[in-house]
């Protein structure tokens, strides 16, 4: 048996551990040269991951409630209502003989059309406390057209006429609450012409002509009291509640020249 251990065993060529050595010193080498690299890309890296923390941190900020900008309706709200626009709009007195003018809210339109449907679909809406509507519950705006000329065309639901309640002077207030509406609050109108369901009609109930634009008449706007000095509760009905064109009772006359 040959003894390895012993003057017999082989001994490894000088070439063997000169390769060995040299390929240790080329891995050597090669480490030494990646050292620069890895450092530029844990920069690198390390900046990128700090940039995207600060993009995160700052969404998080602006989408939240306290950063997250208000729509135009909030500012609205929380500014008392500065982006809307106030007009004059008219109700029946609870005892039902004349017009009263209450300042409303409407958005404001970006065209005298556009503030004009505006202002008729707030003046069909529930009047304010201690005042009625003049109009028919459930009518409502079809459609509005203003001509050049200065002549509103408003084209009113069949509830206006169907559900009236009938005479002279509720018609007269239900008609000329819609006019005065419409004029003192548009400067580009000068007359309004109230139509039904897309058609030119004569009267709504009988009484007044609608057959050419109205322009405004004041004559039957009577004062109350208004701001702080008001009293609702003076006028308000039993219930508490607004009370509506059917709840008037009105006093049957002939029109005429008002004293």
């Amino acid at each position: 048996m040959l003894n390895l251990s012993g003057p017999d065993r082989p001994v490894r060529p000088p070439r063997t551990r000169r390769r060995r050595k040299a390929a240790t010193r080329r891995v050597r080498r090669r480490a030494r040269h990646r050292r620069p690299y890895l450092g530029v890309v844990r920069f690198v890296g390390g900046m990128t991951l700090g940039a995207v923390l600060v993009a995160l941190v700052l969404l998080l900020r602006w989408y939240s409630p306290t950063f997250l900008p208000a729509s135009d309706s909030t500012v609205a709200d929380t500014s008392g209502g500065a982006s809307l626009a106030r007009v004059t709009l008219f109700y029946l007195s609870r005892d039902g003989t004349g017009l009263v003018g209450r300042e409303r809210r409407i958005e404001p339109g970006s065209d005298p059309t556009a503030r004009a449907r505006a202002i008729v679909r707030r003046q069909l809406d529930s009047a304010p406390p201690a005042l009625m509507s003049p109009f028919p519950e459930g009518t409502r705006l079809r459609s509005l057209y203003l001509a050049a000329d200065g002549n509103a065309f408003v084209d009113l639901s069949r509830e206006v006429s169907a559900d009236h309640p009938g005479g002279s002077l509720d018609e007269l207030f239900t008609v000329y609450a819609l006019v005065n509406a419409l004029t003192l609050n548009v400067p580009e109108i000068d007359a309004v012409q109230i139509m039904v369901e897309g058609r030119e009609v004569d009267t709504l109930a009988g009484h007044i002509d609608l057959r050419q634009p109205l322009e405004s008449n004041l004559a039957w706007v009577v004062d109350a009291p208004r701001g702080r000095d008001a009293d609702p509760a003076a006028d308000a009905r039993p219930d508490g509640r607004a009370g509506s064109f059917a709840d008037a009772r009105l006093p049957r006359r002939r029109l005429g020249p008002r004293p």
